[in-house]
């Protein structure tokens, strides 16, 4: 965290400061992607700079004279400085570095100075022994209007890290459009740290030099620039704050003295570089409020997400295993508890799980899991890839959710959800495959086959016991032996009654058998459906939901930090 700069109120101000860059330091660190990218960058930009320039501390002050050709800036730094340290008019050479003139008390260059300008990267400067400007840094800045790009660079450079803007503007072209909309309406809520100065006031008649004010003051204001009705430290205190408007000669030095109280009270209450950067940082809050819209971003909801975990059912497949399983049910109950004499015929029929690859799985089968219970891994299956119309079933319940989701949103934000949605959709097939691979279907063998199964074989022992019994009654009727003795149950023989009664029997038992199996299919059909598609929706919730709901936690961390930013 920056440290507080000061005594004072510029103490307390710097605190507040530092603490503001720190809630913009993390607003940086997540802006990428999810504000406009020219905000992301200045983000960025200003911390790194604010930081620079708070790292040098509050004992000078950088007030930077800017304007266009023939304006009389360096005419004007000769005058406030009290002597000649830039070359004037025609003679002024055509070159893209900034002069300086750092004002003490003495006529030594201290350290923390040299180490500013340093930071500043102006290398051409004098020391000026002015105790009344001591703490003032003062630049003159190449033309911002001239047909040399590096000075039209230097100036834009520069421009972002001075404490004070002093446009210096003649009666000329004090309306120049260059300057007002590339420069005063860009910095319009720097209103505070900028003062604007119409020299060459002495080519104005007494008479019109009221109007030429006024004049100017209505279009500064029209750029936004409010124009402070008091005096200097009404402004520097923030009551009636504003831009200052002054009328200098720069040759007569006619007003030189007002605009010399003016920066001194700026240098003298060592707070300017405060005020400069907590315009920066609220012409950032004002984008970000902007770009980031009114609605707070909340979670996705249970609905979406189940919507999605259906979707993704159909792409994996979900009604094929349940089917599977059920049709698995029925073949392996008429195996356990059919009629003993046609149940082998089940054997030819294939066994659907075991076509699917899933009919290993009884409680978990070969998944392999964590301690806690986790499955780590699981084998793949032999589920067939999902269609196309499962896929687009996909796309377009994913789309559903990121439309759910961003409803009322920003434009960026809402393309931002759509990407991190999607982020991971090479993943979701294999992940749906895992999924049902992992799945505890249900395929345990019910207890009441054993029992019935114990039937089957008893009556199907009564109806062999039956038969051999009669064929060899028929035998020996045959051969004319004496007659076999023989029971009878009622008025039927016993072997008859066993044989027909344990064919009836065992048929009987088979049908009721089947039917129980079949309302047993569709119950396993059915919990079938639901375990897959839980565990559908878990992917769901991973690979699409999960995503979705950090970034909206990042979006709405971001507007409360725009929200701390402004207090």
């Amino acid at each position: 965290m920056t440290p507080a700069i000061g005594g004072g109120d510029t103490g307390r101000a710097g605190l507040r400061l530092a603490e503001r860059l720190d809630v913009l330091t993390e607003i940086a660190a997540i802006a990428d992607g999810r504000v406009p990218p020219d905000v992301a960058v200045r983000a960025a930009d200003t911390t790194q700079r604010a930081r620079g320039r708070l790292g040098h501390g509050a004992a000078h002050t950088v007030v930077a004279l800017a304007g266009a050709t023939g304006s009389g800036k360096s005419s004007l730094f000769n005058a406030l400085a009290g002597r000649e340290l830039a070359v004037t008019g025609v003679r002024r050479p055509t070159t893209s570095q900034t002069h300086a003139a750092v004002f003490t008390t003495g006529s030594t260059l201290r350290t923390d100075a040299a180490g500013l300008l340093s930071w500043l990267d102006v290398r051409q400067h004098a020391v000026v022994d002015d105790p009344a400007l001591d703490g003032l840094v003062l630049l003159d800045l190449p033309d911002h209007d001239s047909t040399q790009a590096a000075h039209r660079q230097e100036v834009d450079r520069l421009v972002k890290i001075v404490d004070v803007f002093v446009w210096v503007v003649d009666p000329q072209k004090y309306a120049d459009a260059a300057l007002h909309h590339g420069y005063l309406r860009r910095f319009a809520g720097h209103a505070d740290v900028t003062v604007v100065v119409l020299n060459q006031i002495d080519t104005l008649a007494a008479e019109h030099r009221s109007a030429a004010m006024d004049d100017l003051a209505r279009i500064l204001a029209a750029d936004g620039l409010p124009v402070a009705r008091t005096g200097m430290v009404a402004a520097v205190t923030g009551k009636d704050a504003g831009v200052r408007v002054l009328g200098v000669s720069a040759l007569t030095s006619e007003n030189i003295d007002a605009l010399r109280r003016e920066i001194a009270a700026r240098v003298s209450a060592r707070r300017a570089f405060v005020d400069r950067v907590d315009a920066d940082i609220d012409w950032i809050a004002d984008d970000l409020d902007g770009a980031l819209g009114d609605r707070d971003p909340h979670s996705t909801s249970d609905r979406a997400a189940a919507q999605l975990g259906g979707a993704l059912a159909g792409a994996a497949g979900v009604e094929g295993v349940a089917d599977a399983v059920a049709q698995a049910h029925r073949r392996r109950g008429v195996h356990a508890a059919g009629w003993p004499p046609t149940r082998w015929i089940s054997r030819f029929k294939p066994d659907p799980l075991r076509r699917l690859g899933l009919d290993r799985f009884t409680g978990g089968g070969n998944a392999t899991s964590d301690d806690d219970g986790t499955v780590t891994s699981a084998p793949r299956t032999n589920l067939p890839r999902p269609s196309s119309i499962a896929t687009a079933s996909v796309s377009t319940a994913v789309r559903q959710v990121v439309d759910e989701a961003s409803a009322g949103l920003p434009a960026l934000w809402r393309e931002r959800l759509g990407t991190v949605a999607n982020a991971r959709r090479p993943d979701v097939d294999d992940a749906l495959d895992r999924a049902v691979s992992a799945t505890d279907l249900p395929t345990r063998r019910p207890h009441w086959w054993s029992v019935v199964n114990v039937v089957q074989v008893a009556l199907a022992a009564a109806l062999a016991v039956g038969l051999l019994w009669l064929t060899a009654i028929f035998v020996v009727a045959w051969l004319n032996l004496p007659d076999l003795p023989t029971a009878e149950v009622g008025a039927l023989p016993l072997p008859t009654v066993l044989a027909v009664g344990g064919a009836l029997l065992g048929l009987l038992v088979a049908a009721l058998a089947r039917a129980a199996n079949r309302v047993g299919a569709r119950r396993r059909a059915s919990s079938t459906r639901r375990r897959l598609v839980a565990a559908t929706t878990g992917v769901g919730r991973e690979l699409v939901i999960a995503p979705i709901d950090a970034e909206l936690a990042t979006m709405a961390r971001l507007r409360g930090l725009v929200r701390q930013l402004r207090r």
